[in-house]
Formats: structure tokens, C-alpha cells, sequence
């Protein structure tokens, strides 16, 4: 293999869930009636919780009821079974995959865990799931990929990240990795510069 370590982002990679989080978000954030679960996915892909808060608190102030993380918690975790579902071939890329990979998420660990458990996924991953919530530092910031290669002992320019949000790749450039975009909607900008997919078995040639 050409990488010694890839690292996935999980929401929008290896399972479309971000809808799901946004519908939450809709249902707990009672200003949001009036807006559709593919434009706060929009707006607020790849992002930290706290900052589309207080994103939302500033557009709209007042608008963001009390406790409501675990509203929101509660409410994406009720919606989850029916709204989440694997990336198209994600699992037979896994099972070509014979290198050393791992998820780096912004999500918390149980999140990652039950959306992976959900879809099929867990057996892909029995380690190697690694969150924001444990470093203190989301995306755009480098540090949670620097840590996943560090849990490995590799080097940063060994690893490739695969992103499908701008922060994403923002934080593996940061972290002076290799990275490819996964944008199965061809949603982004072309880019000379930055490697795509719009198929994750696409990857597969990669690596």
C-alpha cells in the first residue's frame, strides 16, 4: 500500500447521517420549522455542535432552548434507525482495504459506535475509533489526526484522510497529511489541486 494508515471521517463518508443530525436539530430548535434537513446539512456540514449553536443563537437570538445539546442528543439518537444508512459501497471498499485503517470523527465515540452498529459497519472497526470529545479539538484543528497517527506510530505523510467537508480537509492539510474529498453529490468546486471521489471504491486505486 502506498498510506501505512487511513483515516476516515465518519458522517457523510462512511454513513449518511448528517441529514438525520440536521432533522434533529430542526425538531429541538423550534426557528428552524421552516427550514429543510439538505440546507442546515448545507450550511453547517463537518461542523462542531457548540459552533452550529451558536451559529443558530446568533442568526436568531433566543432561539436555542436550554439543555439543548441533550435534546439533541436524545432526538438524533430516537431518529437515527430510520434516517441513517450506509455510503454506497462503503462496505465492500472495507473488505479490499487490507491496511491499517481507523475512523476520526467529531462526533463522540457512542455516536460513531451505534451509526457504525446501525449499518453494518462494526465489524470494519472493532478499534481504532477515535473522537474530538477525547483530544478537545475538532475540526478545522489538526490534532485528532495527529492523534489517530500517533495511536498507529505513523508518520503524517503516510497517512490519507478521507473528508467530505471543507474542514475536513482543512485539518488534514494541517496536519501534513495526504487527503481525498469524498463528494458523491458533486456538491464542491472542482479543484486542481485536491484529489476526489464520487464513489468511495474509487479509493481503492489510491492506496
Amino acid at each position: 500500500m502506498k498510506y501505512e494508515l487511513i483515516i476516515f471521517d465518519m458522517d457523510g463518508t462512511l454513513v449518511q447521517s448528517e441529514d438525520c443530525a440536521s432533522q434533529a436539530l430542526i425538531d429541538v430548535v423550534p426557528a428552524l420549522a421552516d427550514q429543510s434537513p439538505e440546507s442546515v446539512t448545507a450550511r453547517y456540514k463537518g461542523m462542531r455542535l457548540a459552533k452550529i449553536l451558536a451559529d443558530i443563537e446568533k442568526r436568531l437570538p433566543g432561539s436555542v432552548p436550554e439543555g439543548c445539546v441533550d435534546l439533541y442528543r436524545e432526538r438524533e439518537k430516537n431518529l437515527s434507525a430510520s434516517m441513517i444508512r450506509p455510503s454506497e459501497g462503503v462496505a465492500m471498499m472495507l473488505d479490499q482495504i487490507n491496511g491499517v485503517k481507523c475512523i476520526a470523527s467529531n462526533a463522540p465515540i457512542e455516536k460513531t459506535k451505534r451509526s457504525l452498529e446501525l449499518c453494518g459497519l462494526s465489524r470494519f472497526f472493532q478499534s481504532g475509533i477515535f473522537s474530538a470529545y477525547e483530544v478537545n479539538a475538532w475540526k478545522p484543528d489538526p490534532a485528532l489526526f495527529l492523534h489517530a497517527a500517533k495511536a498507529y506510530d505513523t508518520e503524517p505523510s503516510k497517512c490519507l484522510v478521507v473528508e467530505d467537508s471543507a474542514v475536513g480537509l482543512e485539518a488534514a492539510t494541517a496536519a501534513g497529511m495526504s487527503s481525498v474529498l469524498y463528494d458523491p453529490y458533486e456538491s464542491y468546486e472542482s479543484s486542481k489541486t485536491q484529489s476526489r471521489v464520487t464513489a468511495l471504491t474509487e479509493i481503492l486505486a489510491m492506496i
